[in-house]
Protein backbone atom coordinates (compact mmCIF):
# COMPACT_ATOMS: atom_id res chain seq x y z
CA UNK A 1 0.00 0.00 0.00
CA UNK A 2 1.39 3.10 -1.19
CA UNK A 3 1.66 6.10 1.45
CA UNK A 4 -1.24 9.10 1.41
CA UNK A 5 -1.01 11.52 -1.67
CA UNK A 6 -2.51 14.23 0.70
CA UNK A 7 0.14 14.30 3.08
CA UNK A 8 3.79 15.18 2.37
CA UNK A 9 5.62 15.83 5.69
CA UNK A 10 9.22 16.12 4.08
CA UNK A 11 9.22 18.69 1.24
CA UNK A 12 6.52 21.02 2.31
CA UNK A 13 7.41 23.84 4.27
CA UNK A 14 3.44 24.69 5.24
CA UNK A 15 3.04 21.16 6.97
CA UNK A 16 6.22 21.14 8.02
CA UNK A 17 5.94 24.69 10.01
CA UNK A 18 2.40 23.41 11.47
CA UNK A 19 4.24 19.93 13.12
CA UNK A 20 6.56 22.43 14.52
CA UNK A 21 3.90 24.83 16.14
CA UNK A 22 2.11 22.05 17.41
CA UNK A 23 4.89 20.30 19.12
CA UNK A 24 5.97 23.92 20.44
CA UNK A 25 2.25 23.65 22.24
CA UNK A 26 2.83 20.56 23.30
CA UNK A 27 5.77 21.19 25.09
CA UNK A 28 4.50 24.56 26.68
CA UNK A 29 0.95 22.80 27.79
CA UNK A 30 2.78 19.05 29.11
CA UNK A 31 6.29 21.35 30.34
CA UNK A 32 7.58 23.25 32.92
CA UNK A 33 9.59 26.50 33.17
CA UNK A 34 13.52 25.26 33.30
CA UNK A 35 16.59 27.76 33.32
CA UNK A 36 19.45 27.34 30.05
CA UNK A 37 22.93 28.16 31.37
CA UNK A 38 25.32 28.70 29.04
CA UNK A 39 28.77 28.48 29.33
CA UNK A 40 31.12 30.98 27.94
CA UNK A 41 33.68 29.96 25.44
CA UNK A 42 36.90 29.38 27.04
CA UNK A 43 39.93 27.03 25.71
CA UNK A 44 39.67 23.39 27.02
CA UNK A 45 42.27 21.83 28.87
CA UNK A 46 43.83 19.94 25.38
CA UNK A 47 45.08 16.64 27.27
CA UNK A 48 42.25 15.88 29.87
CA UNK A 49 39.31 17.11 27.64
CA UNK A 50 38.03 19.18 30.21
CA UNK A 51 37.81 22.88 31.02
CA UNK A 52 38.22 23.45 35.02
CA UNK A 53 37.88 27.25 34.56
CA UNK A 54 34.41 27.45 33.17
CA UNK A 55 32.67 30.42 33.92
CA UNK A 56 28.37 30.55 33.27
CA UNK A 57 26.92 34.22 33.33
CA UNK A 58 23.77 34.17 30.93
CA UNK A 59 20.70 31.88 31.62
CA UNK A 60 17.52 31.92 30.31
CA UNK A 61 14.29 30.93 31.09
CA UNK A 62 12.67 28.74 28.66
CA UNK A 63 10.04 25.57 28.25
CA UNK A 64 11.18 22.46 28.52
CA UNK A 65 9.60 18.85 28.04
CA UNK A 66 10.52 15.82 30.99
CA UNK A 67 10.56 12.89 29.28
CA UNK A 68 12.63 10.78 30.76
CA UNK A 69 14.38 10.67 34.30
CA UNK A 70 16.17 8.83 36.92
CA UNK A 71 14.77 8.14 40.30
CA UNK A 72 17.44 9.38 42.69
CA UNK A 73 16.68 6.66 45.58
CA UNK A 74 16.80 3.75 42.79
CA UNK A 75 20.88 3.05 43.90
CA UNK A 76 22.44 6.16 41.66
CA UNK A 77 24.32 7.03 44.60
CA UNK A 78 27.17 4.61 45.91
CA UNK A 79 30.51 4.96 47.01
CA UNK A 80 33.89 4.49 44.95
CA UNK A 81 37.40 4.13 45.96
CA UNK A 82 37.64 7.70 44.65
CA UNK A 83 34.71 9.12 46.71
CA UNK A 84 30.92 9.39 46.50
CA UNK A 85 29.67 9.10 42.48
CA UNK A 86 25.84 10.39 42.14
CA UNK A 87 23.95 9.32 38.44
CA UNK A 88 21.23 11.74 38.28
CA UNK A 89 20.25 11.18 34.44
CA UNK A 90 17.74 12.84 32.57
CA UNK A 91 16.10 13.90 29.52
CA UNK A 92 14.56 17.11 28.65
CA UNK A 93 13.30 18.42 25.01
CA UNK A 94 13.90 22.01 23.95
CA UNK A 95 11.55 23.14 21.08
CA UNK A 96 13.56 24.81 18.45
CA UNK A 97 11.65 27.35 17.48
CA UNK A 98 11.69 28.50 21.45
CA UNK A 99 15.55 28.51 21.80
CA UNK A 100 16.03 30.46 18.55
CA UNK A 101 13.16 32.94 19.99
CA UNK A 102 14.59 32.86 23.70
CA UNK A 103 18.70 32.78 23.53
CA UNK A 104 20.16 35.13 21.01
CA UNK A 105 21.79 33.48 17.09
CA UNK A 106 25.26 35.14 18.39
CA UNK A 107 25.37 32.89 21.22
CA UNK A 108 24.24 29.90 20.12
CA UNK A 109 22.10 28.47 17.73
CA UNK A 110 21.56 25.19 19.25
CA UNK A 111 22.32 23.42 22.80
CA UNK A 112 25.70 22.26 23.21
CA UNK A 113 27.63 19.88 25.74
CA UNK A 114 28.84 21.71 28.56
CA UNK A 115 25.73 24.23 29.36
CA UNK A 116 23.96 23.62 32.41
CA UNK A 117 20.27 23.05 32.47
CA UNK A 118 17.93 24.14 35.84
CA UNK A 119 14.59 22.49 37.00
CA UNK A 120 13.44 24.54 39.82
CA UNK A 121 11.64 21.81 40.94
CA UNK A 122 13.05 18.52 41.39
CA UNK A 123 13.52 17.25 44.14
CA UNK A 124 11.98 19.76 45.79
CA UNK A 125 14.56 22.24 46.19
CA UNK A 126 15.88 22.07 42.21
CA UNK A 127 18.82 20.68 40.33
CA UNK A 128 21.18 21.58 37.67
CA UNK A 129 22.35 19.41 35.29
CA UNK A 130 25.28 19.46 32.95
CA UNK A 131 24.37 18.98 29.43
CA UNK A 132 26.35 15.64 28.24
CA UNK A 133 24.65 14.66 24.78
CA UNK A 134 22.51 16.74 22.24
CA UNK A 135 20.42 14.50 19.68
CA UNK A 136 20.87 17.20 17.05
CA UNK A 137 19.33 14.81 14.66
CA UNK A 138 15.39 15.32 14.82
CA UNK A 139 13.36 12.24 16.24
CA UNK A 140 10.39 14.12 13.89
CA UNK A 141 11.97 14.08 10.63
CA UNK A 142 9.51 15.66 9.31
CA UNK A 143 10.65 18.76 10.82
Amino acid sequence: MATSKFFNSYNSPNEQSLLESLLTEAIRIQGFDGYYILMEDTTPDLVYGDNPLRKFKDSYSIEMYLSNSSDPGLNNEFFTKFGLEIKNNTRVQISKRSFNDLVPSTLRIRPQEGDLVYIPWASGVGELFEIKFVNDTADKYQL
